[in-house]
């Protein structure tokens, strides 16, 4: 795919790497403010890749997705400006409004998806979904609805994601493991990962990576049927054509 992406879409991907990496080094020397700042910048920069390596009319698939990167940036913004207290269920409310619009993104390629392909696939979806609320249950509180809610949501991206190839399988699977570990950290007092701040954000954008860069290359691949559709009638109509 990267040697059909535009000079701006390579120059946006470039730029989202850097912002990574700086995000990442941040995290890992607890450097707090800009950890905060560059956080804001990353899914501003994928979402501009998405942008620049597509073109108009874009599809459903893409839009949907470009509003699921808008929302996963309101998510990464919103709960710094906000008081403690209010923070976590202002990001979980945003995140879920992302999955939500990355499920109706994925949604039309259900029966490519293991719900329909490979069922038996389903189940470590359903085992990790069950483990995480069985987890978090005993410590959530009121919150216990809103986390069974998100976590079904999730789920439902990340199969569904599926429907789109191995590498948006993949996505969605690295991106229901960033925010489990966001989950456990926040309801289960026993958990202790070292470097949490820094897994969960390599986890966050490497997952959301991966599903831009399948949905541009499943873009990619529409595009070019309707092209290669027409030519063979065009080279008809040109041998019909009276010389």
């Amino acid at each position: 795919m990267g040697r059909t992406l535009s000079t701006a879409a390579r120059t946006w991907a470039a730029v989202a790497v850097v912002l990574l990496l700086v995000h990442l080094t941040a995290e890992a020397t607890g450097a707090q403010d800009l950890s905060t700042v560059s956080q804001w910048t990353l899914m501003p920069a994928l979402a501009a890749v998405v942008l620049t390596a597509t073109r108009r009319p874009r599809s459903r698939l893409v839009t949907w997705v470009l509003v699921a990167l808008g929302f996963s940036w309101l998510g990464d913004l919103v709960p710094s400006l906000v008081d403690d207290d209010m923070s976590f269920l202002v990001m979980v409310g945003f995140f879920l409004l992302a999955q939500v619009a990355y499920v109706v993104a994925f949604a039309p390629f259900v029966r490519s998806s293991v719900v329909h392909r490979r069922r038996l696939l389903l189940l470590p979806y359903v085992a990790a979904l069950g483990t995480l609320v069985a987890l978090c249950a005993p410590h959530a509180g009121s919150l216990l609805v809103p986390v069974c809610v998100y976590g079904g949501m999730l789920t439902a991206m990340a199969v569904l994601a599926t429907g789109l190839g191995r590498l948006a399988a993949l996505g969605g699977a690295i991106f229901l493991l960033s925010d489990a570990l966001i989950a456990l950290e926040a309801f289960v007092p026993s958990w202790d990962l070292a470097g949490q701040g820094f897994w969960v954000m390599l986890t966050y954008t490497v997952g959301q990576g991966l599903l831009a860069a399948a949905v541009l290359r499943r873009d990619a691949v529409e595009r070019r049927a309707p092209e290669q559709q027409a030519a063979p009638a065009d080279v008809a109509q040109d041998e019909r054509a009276p010389s």
